[in-house]
């Protein structure tokens, strides 16, 4: 009878210690899937992020690209200007040499009278 309490006894702990190994393993294993979940989550947030930033440099990208587009029109626009003011500056020094000449033109005739 004690051999068979003693075996009961050490089978009885046996089994506490399989249970409180079975405890910790699976402890173990929530504290593992609660990491993989957050990093699964962590990686979700920063994958989000990334392609909020990568749709904030598209724009910023865009709005240069826009400005730019504008700068250049407004110096093809101003080289235009020049260009017809450079005109307007040759007609009027054509204007006045032809208003000079009339003017020696009409000096020379007068005085041939």
């Amino acid at each position: 009878k004690a051999g068979y309490d003693k075996l009961l006894v050490d089978t009885t702990e046996q089994r506490a210690q399989l249970d409180k190994a079975s405890a910790d393993a699976a402890e173990y294993k929530a504290g593992w899937d609660k990491l993989l979940a957050d990093t699964v989550e962590d990686k979700a947030q920063a994958d989000k992020e990334a392609a909020v930033q990568e749709a904030h440099l598209a724009k910023l990208t865009a709005d240069a690209a826009e400005l730019k587009a504008g700068y250049d029109k407004l110096s093809t626009d101003n080289a235009a200007q020049q260009a017809q003011l450079d005109k307007a500056a040759v007609d009027a020094a054509e204007f006045k040499a032809g208003y000079d000449k009339l003017l020696v033109d009409t000096t020379e005739q007068q005085a041939q009278l």
